[in-house]
């Protein structure tokens, strides 16, 4: 399908023009090179994240005291190495009990740290959108065909080990279009928000998810100003039902 296709006509209720828009960049985004793996691993990545949900290893896993009690293959699609495919699944349904040492396990395993943040980043990225989807009862998208090209390999200087298990780049440190996650308000070192550097590591990705997350829930300046909101529903209401979503989720933030 064509990037541009992605609509939502059939839905039952209105759709604003800024979500739409956002969704079919999130697309592109997640179709184009990125800045360690191809489009197609992208894409492939996309496609495992919604497989995650019908695979019956991590059905077992979720209901088992520890996701470790239970061993097993993923029925996973085949596009993708079983160890990333091990930690699709176990983010995508599982996330509430990641532990720093599996995360470490997953980096012994040979997926380094900043390719682990970008399959971090498409799976979000798709989660979001898919559960959008979800909400006002349509279809899920058919993902997007990948777009050739190679990864820009780019590094971000100034990243360390601090408040996450990976290293991520704190605000003092930002530097050229990474700052862009950082706006004025919250940005201030030592204030800005652990869930704004999450994805750091990996600017475009931090930037790109951002870009979707201030459309499908607030800008910055609403965060952190009372007399903001772009939004039809209350503050209140809105926060209502973040934290509602945050506890089931079990997020940590």
């Amino acid at each position: 399908m064509a990037v541009a296709d992605i609509s939502y006509d059939q839905a039952d209720i209105p759709v604003r023009e800024d979500i739409i828009v956002a969704h079919r960049r999130t697309w592109t985004h997640i179709a184009s090179p990125g800045t360690w793996l191809v489009g197609k691993t992208r894409v492939a990545i996309a496609a495992e994240t919604r497989n995650a949900a019908g695979c019956s290893l991590c059905q077992q896993r979720k209901q088992a005291l520890s996701p470790n009690a239970v061993q097993g293959t993923h029925d996973g699609l085949g596009a993708l190495p079983e160890n990333l495919v091990d930690a699709i699944h176990r983010i995508a349904t599982d996330p509430a009990r990641l532990t720093e040492s599996w995360v470490q396990s997953v980096f012994d395993g040979g997926v380094p740290d900043s390719e682990y943040v970008e399959m971090v980043s498409v799976l979000a990225h798709t989660k979001c959108v898919d559960t959008f989807c979800d909400g006002i009862g349509v279809a899920h998208h058919p993902l997007p065909q990948p777009i050739p090209g190679e990864p820009t390999r780019v590094r971000p200087e100034g990243a360390v080990v601090d408040v996450a298990w990976l290293p991520t780049v704190p605000p003092e440190r930002a530097s050229g279009d990474l700052q862009e996650i950082y706006p004025s308000g919250i940005g201030d070192a030592p204030n800005a928000p652990n869930v704004r550097r999450a994805m750091s590591l990996v600017p475009r990705e931090a930037i790109s998810f951002f870009g979707l997350n201030d459309v499908q829930y607030l800008p910055p300046e609403a965060m952190w100003q009372v007399e903001v909101n772009p939004r039809a529903i209350e503050k209140a209401q809105i926060e209502l039902v973040a934290g509602r979503v945050s506890s089931l989720n079990g997020c940590f933030y």
